[in-house]
């Protein structure tokens, strides 16, 4: 009983170590992608990081960096969000969400921070559509 629970954890161990040897060498990759300047190779990558480890706090950070250097900014935002919420005390994530932030409220005023709550479906009589204007609407 005891060599297989021992061997169990051997496995485990091996598993977790190999799991994150993978997502460490994804990040590798990507970093290499988006040093030669290739955003769209190195998203990939880093995405295929945190899909090996959501909770990695540098892989979010990395993919949302690599996403806002091809114009996805609001992506790019959430997925800062999400790294300081997992890692608060990383102060270069913290950061670039602030950099984020400062800059899309400056250069990117389309771009809602905050998503507004959606519409209220079914609420006319006769559908979506909303009934006539009063007449005095009306040229």
């Amino acid at each position: 009983m005891k060599t297989i629970m021992n061997t169990l954890i051997v496995a485990s161990a091996t598993l977790l170590l190999s799991t994150q040897a993978s997502a460490a060498d994804l990040q590798a990759e990507g970093r290499v992608h988006l040093a030669e300047g290739d955003a769209a190779a190195a998203s990939k990558k880093f995405a295929e990081a945190v899909k090996v480890n959501p909770f990695d706090a540098s892989a979010l950070n990395n993919q949302a960096v690599s996403l806002a250097a091809q114009g996805d900014y609001e992506n790019a935002l959430n997925l800062l969000e999400r790294a300081v919420r997992l890692n608060p005390e990383r102060r270069d994530i913290a950061t670039n969400l602030t950099s984020m932030r400062q800059w899309m409220g400056r250069n990117v005023p389309q771009v809602k921070l905050k998503e507004q709550s959606k519409p209220i479906m079914n609420v006319y009589p006769e559908g979506d559509i909303p009934p006539e204007p009063p007449a005095l609407w009306k040229k």
